[in-house]
């Protein structure tokens, strides 16, 4: 049975990660993907790839397709969009790294 961490909360969305079998949960708008931590890692750096070469157009278009590790599943985004998807992203990753850090002195005793 999944025991889930939050790591991401605000209006747009989440990111949790199940403590049972270590996947994540990004809940965006309407889509939830249910991804294993490689993907996840992937899915990060294709966000964040796309909001450095972005190239505004049409803010209220959807017209950015992320894939998924499904191949028959894509996530569709505006602009604003995929800039809060990012913020939400960066901010989980954050949190992640912060706490995979902090885990490393405990181990350590030195917490």
């Amino acid at each position: 049975m999944c025991n889930f961490k939050t790591w991401h909360f605000d209006d747009h969305g989440c990111i949790l990660q199940c403590k049972a079998c270590n996947t994540y949960q990004v809940t965006f708008g309407t889509t939830m993907l249910t991804l294993d931590r490689n993907n996840f890692e992937a899915f990060i750096t294709l966000v964040m790839a796309r909001c450095e070469t972005l190239i505004p157009i049409d803010d209220k278009l959807k017209y950015i397709v992320l894939p998924t590790p499904s191949n028959i599943v894509h996530v569709v985004l505006t602009e604003k969009e995929l800039i809060h998807l990012h913020c939400m992203l960066q901010s989980a990753d954050t949190e992640i790294k912060s706490q995979q850090m902090l885990a490393l002195f405990d181990d350590k005793g030195l917490a």
